[in-house]
């Protein structure tokens, strides 16, 4: 409550958790074209207007080339860490419609089409193993086929958008690498690069002009939303404006995330927790193209350069008593693609859908809520002591196609124990509170 005041102490802000200089947005999301800023503590107004042509992602690539330019030029012999966190693709899917229009038609086969071609597209890159099963559709889930005519143009458009502000974002990410280069210090630099903080978003259910609605509780229908956009915000070509929050339907969520099941907010499947993860670092790390199949967490993240800059885990900070990292080093997979894994366990859960990962198995529970659907009953009647749990062999079942509880119960029961310890440990109980 404290950081709430103009006084301070903001220890709260990055700031007052290790950064020098801070620039950019507080909350969970905010808009790309009205962003709600701040420098350091202070909150600001974006330097120029969205009819200006103002985009926060752009602006964020900017101010992380300027931080750069000003390190190289003042301390140039001085190393520089630097966290770039741009809101794309998190809600709102805001960008300008010349990158939307990019992918005019390149969706119109429908999500369970689409989710088959992506899927021989990564088998055939070799970027999940050959004997990865293709799960199928929820049955909860709606299907291409049963959307009406009058709606598919909507949530085509939908989709549209996301596919161009993701490109849009992997563009502005870009232009820091090639300072990077230009600066000449790209081959000694260290950079890890992870899209996204979870599986696709469900949260716009049939298809939203402002996920709120979902997340509020609230219901609505494809047909309602078209409505008021065409009636209020000139319809089609208001997707992706400042004028709305849209998100597409949870169905595209299912497809983006093939091989897996589930999306965001189910933390039971790989659709909700797996998301694509790049280092480089030219002058240490050998380039080839053969995936890193470890099983590894976020978590791991600062113990990786922790070993890569040579220093230990600090046990005090400022007289303060630090709580022992949890992750594992991922340096030993840099030079070694088929190095043996070396993160024998990591939990997970959210909103009463967990799961535990141990040497190679993965049990889980779906949880009380589905992410595409309203179902306050369900909520309501959950208790967490009768929760089915699934259980997984991962090294033989990528995609979590095979549900081997029924057959091998003790192992649930073992990996049932292993989540409770995880999860004691990491002060996660009450599950789902």
């Amino acid at each position: 409550v404290n950081n709430l005041f103009k006084t301070g102490p903001f220890d709260q802000y990055p700031t007052g958790l290790g950064f020098s200089y801070f620039y950019g947005f507080i909350a969970g999301e905010t808009s790309q074209y009205e962003p709600r800023l701040f420098e350091n503590t202070n909150p600001i107004e974006p330097p120029y207007t969205a009819e200006q042509g103002y985009h926060l992602t752009e602006d964020l690539a900017d101010q992380a080339i300027k931080f750069i330019r000003n390190n190289r030029a003042l301390t140039p012999d001085r190393p520089f860490f630097i966290y770039f966190a741009p809101g794309g693709t998190h809600g709102p899917h805001h960008v300008h419609s010349e990158w939307a229009d990019k992918y005019k038609g390149k969706f119109d086969m429908g999500w369970e089409k689409l989710r088959n071609i992506t899927f021989q597209k990564q088998k055939a890159m070799g970027w999940i193993p050959s004997s990865t099963e293709l799960t199928a559709i929820d049955p909860t889930m709606q299907k291409w086929e049963d959307i009406p005519e009058s709606e598919k143009a909507f949530q085509l458009r939908l989709v549209e958008v996301y596919a161009g502000y993701l490109e849009h974002t992997d563009t502005q990410d870009g232009k820091v690498i090639e300072e990077l280069e230009r600066q000449g210090l790209f081959n000694n630099t260290l950079v890890i690069y992870i899209l996204g903080d979870n599986g696709a978003s469900a949260e716009g259910q049939h298809g939203t002009i402002d996920e709120l609605i979902a997340e509020n509780g609230l219901p609505s229908t494809a047909e309602l939303q078209i409505e008021v956009l065409n009636r209020d915000f000139g319809g089609l070509s208001a997707l992706g404006s400042k004028h709305v929050d849209n998100m597409y339907h949870s169905s595209w969520a299912w497809a983006l995330d093939t091989p897996f099941k589930s999306t965001k907010l189910v933390a039971a499947h790989f659709g909700g927790t797996r998301t694509p993860l790049v280092m480089s670092w030219p002058n240490v790390i050998k380039h080839d193209s053969t995936p890193r199949s470890q099983f590894h967490h976020v978590c791991d993240i600062v113990p990786t350069i922790y070993e890569a800059i040579g220093i230990q885990e600090p046990e005090h900070v400022e007289g303060t008593a630090q709580i022992p990292l949890d992750g594992v080093s991922m340096m030993y997979t840099w030079n070694n693609a088929s190095a043996v894994g070396r993160k024998d366990t990591q939990y997970f859960e959210v909103m009463g859908s967990r799961g535990v990962y141990k040497d190679g198995w993965f049990a889980s529970v779906f949880g009380p809520r589905i992410p595409w659907h309203q179902n306050a009953t369900r909520l309501k009647e959950w208790n967490p002591d009768t929760d089915v749990w699934e259980l997984y062999d991962l090294t033989k079942d990528y995609s979590q196609a095979h549900d081997l509880a029924k057959e091998m119960p003790d192992k649930v029961e073992k990996m049932k124990s292993i989540f409770l310890v995880e999860a004691t440990k990491n002060k996660v109980l009450p599950v789902g509170a």
